[in-house]
């Protein structure tokens, strides 16, 4: 107030604040800065989710074959595990088959000596031991 009383009650204009507007492009100037550095982080943390999301993609399809494969091999190991038993079915039935005709056989041959043994003896001596005494 005192440089108004002596300049007859005009102000004189303020002197330009030089660091005031330093301060103030400066301040801009990291505002822009801060933004191109936003900017640029939200570009990369696009391209990256953009990089998963196909990776994604790929696992699933991947895992989709995998699914598919799986399947078939179970298939393919019920369809092999029904062979088998069906293979394991008719070497039983052909064992058992086998053993009633030699059981038959056997019978029979049994039968017949037997009946050889019979016929000997009553048709006279053939040197050979009475088999029923």
């Amino acid at each position: 107030m005192n440089d108004a009383l002596r300049t007859g009650g005009i102000a004189p204009p303020p002197a330009p604040d030089f660091e005031a507007d330093n301060s103030l492009e400066s301040t801009a100037f990291a505002g822009a800065a801060a933004i191109q550095r936003l900017i640029a982080e939200r570009h990369s943390l696009r391209s990256t989710a953009s990089a998963q999301q196909r990776e994604l993609e790929a696992m699933r399809a991947i895992n989709e074959d995998l699914r598919r494969r799986l399947h078939l091999i179970r298939r393919h190991y019920v369809e092999l595990g029904t062979k088998v038993i069906a293979h394991l079915e008719q070497f039983q039935h052909a064992t058992r088959d086998a053993m009633r005709e030699t059981e038959g056989a056997v019978a029979g041959d049994e039968a017949n000596l037997i009946t050889l043994a019979q016929r000997l003896r009553r048709g006279g001596h053939s040197g050979l031991p009475d088999p029923t005494s």
